[in-house]
């Protein structure tokens, strides 16, 4: 199935496992995971959805369109053009006209291995 709307980019989504073979004082360490690649269609998030969604203006925040089978969690690390992202508040699931999820993500400015 096609992504709704247009997509205009394609985004690596990585997600979070245990490497049960590399310990620290809090147990087993956690990296980040290749998953898959999926079309998407990425929209600046404009200064007045910022406002209502947040309370304030953001930057570097944006609305992501994507097909509705695609398997995400919100703890998954998001790369676009090798800009890593992370997902801000919940995955949304539309299943009205168009089926298709939605996410808000953020850019992350944080080093992250």
């Amino acid at each position: 199935m096609n992504p709704p709307f247009f997509p205009n980019e394609e985004m690596d989504i990585y997600t979070l496992q245990a490497n049960d073979n590399d310990y620290d004082y809090y147990g087993a360490k956690n990296e980040y995971v290749y998953k898959e690649t999926i079309q998407v269609d990425i929209q600046p998030l404009s200064p007045t959805s910022s406002l209502r969604e947040f309370g304030k203006i953001l930057q570097d925040t944006y609305k992501v369109i994507f097909n509705i089978d695609t398997e995400i969690s919100d703890t998954d690390q998001l790369r676009i053009n090798d800009t890593k992202f992370e997902i801000v508040g919940s995955i949304s699931t539309w299943n009205h006209v168009l089926p298709h999820k939605e996410i808000l993500i953020k850019k992350q400015r944080k080093k992250v291995e």
